[in-house]
């Protein structure tokens, strides 16, 4: 895990004026740290350009060096469903919490977006809320739900999510 700190602390800011990119959370989980059982880096970005996001992935502007170093990892994607913006800036961050659940066959799916808006809505207005954002893989039909946040205060974990600890934020193109 050392080698992703250190990579995040000498390389994180090379996306901090990318075009097309919201957000970037360099997310981490440790064996023992904040109850997890294993170490995994799973950086999350959020695009505001999906012609940005193609540039990135396959257009040699950037994450090459990224399958060059590590190998080619699995990117799953999801169509937004809701973002809110919190009050805490991107500097007082210090976890990120992930939650995912199935989209039952017999769920209307107007009724799903809805609840992930009005989650999402909610979150939004926790002081200590960075970004929370929602949105479903309709290849899985898989929701997910992802909030940026500082501390673990009570209001801020979700039931059945997976804590992160964030190591670095760009956010480039706020709108």
């Amino acid at each position: 895990m050392e080698v992703i700190r250190t990579r995040v602390r000498t390389r994180g800011s090379a996306l901090d004026n990318r075009r097309g990119l919201r957000c970037k959370a360099y997310c981490i989980r440790e064996v023992g740290a904040d109850g997890s059982q294993v170490n995994q880096y799973a950086p999350f970005y959020l695009w505001a350009d999906s012609n940005a996001a193609a540039e990135f992935l396959w257009g040699g502007q950037g994450f090459d060096g990224i399958v060059r170093d590590f190998g080619r990892p699995q990117v799953h994607t999801w169509v937004p469903t809701a973002l809110g913006v919190g009050r805490c800036g991107k500097s007082a961050v210090t976890h990120a919490l992930l939650r995912t659940e199935m989209v039952d066959q017999a769920a209307d799916l107007v009724t799903v977006a809805q609840a992930l808006e009005a989650a999402v809505a909610a979150r939004a207005q926790l002081p200590e809320t960075h970004l929370a954002f929602a949105g479903v893989d309709p290849t899985t039909w898989q929701t997910i739900e992802f909030t940026t946040i500082a501390g673990l205060d009570r209001a801020t974990v979700l039931n059945d999510a997976t804590l992160y600890t964030v190591l670095h934020i760009n956010e480039p193109d706020q709108q």
